[in-house]
């Protein structure tokens, strides 16, 4: 269990830094496509944003007000870099591009079941009721892959 743990220790810094990165460039196009399917049910644009404020104010429902459009962005992106950065964490495990890629489809639906199935069903039910399931895994599994251009390539160091 150490040496695989240990593995995870080398490149960390760099795998941090482009996991933030990679996650927010996601974030911005999960955020874009969640905005699409707002219009598309003939919500506002900005519901997905004021969906995502509401666990900042730890509100049961959202509030359409200017700041909280604010309040929702911040709250994403913020989010986003540190799933990416959480994800930077395991690319190590994920050896090869099929892997790498199967790892990111884990991972999208890993997040979906904790932000919607668990989080949506004890602190923030409006996740439940708001949003449209089956699209939200669909938007987490583009999440994850869209993780995945940012470690390829990624040399592994090692540990001195």
């Amino acid at each position: 269990m150490e040496a695989r743990t240990s593995m995870l220790l080398p490149g960390l810094d760099e795998r941090l830094s482009r996991g933030a990165v990679a996650g927010i460039v996601a974030g911005l196009v999960f955020l874009v496509v969640n905005m699409a399917w707002a219009t598309r049910a003939d919500l506002p644009a900005v519901a997905p944003l004021l969906d995502i404020s509401t666990i900042f104010n730890i509100a049961d429902r959202p509030d359409p007000t200017p700041e909280n459009v604010s309040v929702g962005l911040v709250t994403h992106l913020t989010l986003s870099a540190l799933f990416g950065m959480t994800f930077a964490v395991i690319v190590p495990w994920l050896r090869g591009i099929r892997v790498l890629a199967i790892g990111a489809v884990a991972f999208g639906v890993a997040l979906y079941l904790i932000n919607f199935q668990i989080l949506g069903r004890t602190v923030f039910p409006w996740f439940q009721e708001g949003p449209d399931q089956v699209f939200e895994v669909f938007a987490h599994v583009l999440f994850g892959l869209l993780l995945v251009p940012f470690f390829l390539g990624l040399r592994p160091r090692s540990a001195h």
